[in-house]
């Protein structure tokens, strides 16, 4: 199985439209970008989203089975390809947190998306990978994911700005093989929707996680950590990461 990111940024991505941040520039002048937070698993020919904020999502996966989406949240950046994919010739279940508005008219007009919406520590079962939804703090309501596959276990957590005690007593029930935490902010910002680098890694270091990773990347945070030469204990994401399981 394959783990793999097509985006591991805020919402905004990297370069910010007009933004002449030292990141911004660095990514233009070498042709790149960063694309909100966004993977998938993949198993032979099968593909299964976690999140689908990236509008072409459609085009990514043409001719490609995808067996399932598991939603985090319904915040733009994490289902506005959904909107093109529902119009796929193929029916998708999607799974999903209880939330009344959803995004846009997804809920009204649903056409080839089935919505399954998911109760706290849920289990499913999809391709013989099983996904348990681990309720995070967030805006909206929001679920990470525990994610099993063989021997395997991945915590997917992206976005929160904390985790309650109950999540992370289930989260420490297990030995975790991977991690990948939401850590949009840098030190100078404590509260908000999201954790910062700090506040993350000492959530990887309580869960004592084998590999762990931070992501969901601000090009405030990634210009801060550039110009004061911070170190990390925990490395951040880049686009198109792989990671076989």
């Amino acid at each position: 199985m394959k783990l793999k990111f097509l985006g591991t940024a805020d919402s905004a991505g990297i370069p910010v439209h007009n933004c002449t941040c030292s990141i911004c520039n660095e990514y233009r002048s070498d042709n790149m970008n960063n694309l909100s937070t966004c993977a998938y698993l993949e198993i032979e020919d099968k593909v299964i989203l976690i999140d689908a904020g990236i509008e072409d999502i459609s085009n990514i996966f043409d001719m490609k089975k995808i067996s399932a989406i598991f939603l985090t949240h319904f915040h733009a950046d994490h289902c506005m390809g959904l909107l093109r994919l529902r119009h796929s010739n193929d029916k998708i279940n999607c799974y999903h947190p209880k939330d009344k508005d959803g995004f846009s008219d997804l809920f009204k007009h649903k056409y080839s998306l089935l919505y399954n919406e998911l109760e706290p520590f849920s289990e499913t079962i999809i391709n013989e990978i099983k996904f348990t939804t681990i309720p995070l703090k967030h805006s909206k309501n929001t679920f990470g994911y525990l994610i099993e596959y063989k021997n395997n276990k991945i915590a997917y957590l992206t976005d929160c700005s904390g985790i309650s005690k109950t999540s992370m007593e289930f989260l420490k029930s297990f030995s975790l093989d991977y991690a990948f935490i939401d850590a949009c902010y840098d030190e100078r910002k404590e509260t908000g929707n999201h954790l910062n680098y700090v506040q993350a890694s000492e959530i990887l270091d309580e869960l004592e996680v084998k590999n762990a990773s931070l992501m969901h990347i601000s090009h405030t945070t990634a210009a801060y950590i550039k110009e004061n030469n911070v170190f990390l204990k925990y490395k951040y994401l880049k686009k198109n990461n792989v990671f076989i399981i």
